[in-house]
């Protein structure tokens, strides 16, 4: 029987495509769930999007979902986005998505696809393509193997890769991170602190004048509200711990962030050898303030308060290819090793 593509609307069809993935993954991971089952229930980090999510269906059963977006603020003109992708393993299925997800980009005028990202290159975003052994971070990519071949035979040419970094904290901290990071120490009225899951909005409005001022240059950057930093920082509250969250300020101005994820409930971060691993997911400094060891300090104050927790590995990810400067700070620490690879891929949507 043909496969027929959905136009997901209703709460039932939601339910069926947030559930899908167990088909795939057999509940040995749980894969994001759409955020919404409206466009009027969007949260402050989705509101300026427009996205519809597809569910592709053979002989009554659900056997591939994709969600196609727009985010209006994406710097890369008439780009849209498709993620949520899950499939069995059939091209005739991906393609099947794939062009459900272009159609309805060209018809909302989008002229050209990136993905795998979820809505917004702040949420989950890439294809993970090498590396699929050992153990996985929430909100990293994970898919099986068969996901890269069936984006390839759609069609999708590589639009660019990220890195997974793996540091063993069991080790001494890099001479050359320690001398760079003591130059930080000569920058006047420089703090070092911690995130302030107290203070969301003020801790919202550091987020995005950090960002916006320090990742305006890099692939997928959409700029940062401070309603939107709200939003993230309220999701991290009660989940991530604050003291792995670091906030440089100079003169009592915001100067750098460096985000490492470590959940209060353990568990999620526990390594299949019982060891504990945390992500470093974000580091930033605006150039104002680049090239004065601000950020070899601001990661290695984030390494010395993980190995005080006990954590024994960091992953730093994801790292765009196309980003040199944050693959030389991290290369030049020695000791390091990339262990994955994802992949965005990308179409023209005509």
């Amino acid at each position: 029987m043909d496969i027929e593509v959905i136009a997901v609307s209703k709460q039932k069809g939601m339910q069926e495509f947030n559930t899908f993935p167990r088909a795939v993954y057999r509940d040995s991971f749980m894969a994001p769930s759409f955020p919404m089952f409206g466009q009027s229930q969007f949260s402050p980090l989705f509101g300026r999007i427009e996205a519809q999510p597809f569910l592709a269906v053979r002989n009554g059963h659900p056997v591939g979902r994709v969600a196609a977006s727009v985010h209006s603020a994406y710097h890369g003109g008439k780009t849209g986005f498709f993620g949520y992708f899950e499939s069995l393993n059939d091209p005739a299925i991906a393609a099947a998505l794939i062009n459900a997800a272009v159609r309805w980009l060209s018809a909302n005028g989008i002229s050209r696809m990136i993905g795998p990202v979820d809505l917004t290159p702040h949420e989950r975003l890439g294809l993970l393509a090498e590396g699929f052994s050992g153990h996985h971070h929430p909100g990293t990519p994970h898919n099986p193997p068969y996901y890269a071949n069936l984006l390839a035979q759609c069609g999708l040419e590589t639009e660019i890769n990220l890195y997974a970094y793996h540091y063993d904290l069991h080790r001494p901290f890099p001479e050359r991170l320690k001398r760079v990071a003591n130059r930080a120490g000569r920058i006047k009225q420089l703090r070092i602190r911690e995130i302030n899951f107290n203070n969301l909005a003020g801790e919202g409005e550091m987020f995005s004048q950090i960002h916006n001022s320090s990742m305006n240059e890099g692939w997928g950057f959409v700029p940062l509200s401070p309603e939107e930093g709200s939003a993230i920082w309220q999701r991290l509250k009660g989940f991530s711990d604050p003291g792995l969250i670091l906030i440089a300020e100079i003169c009592g101005n915001p100067a750098g962030l460096c985000l490492a994820l470590y959940p209060t409930k353990k568990l999620f971060f526990l390594h299949l050898t019982g060891q504990l691993t945390a992500r470093l997911a974000v580091l930033a400094v605006p150039p104002r303030y680049r090239f004065k060891g601000l950020e070899a300090a601001l990661i290695l104050e984030c390494l010395k308060q993980a190995r005080r927790k006990g954590i024994s590995s960091m992953e730093l990810s994801l790292i765009a290819e196309n980003n040199p400067m944050m693959n030389r700070i991290i290369q030049n620490m020695g000791g390091i090793k990339r262990n994955r690879l994802y992949r965005i891929y990308r179409s023209d949507a005509n």
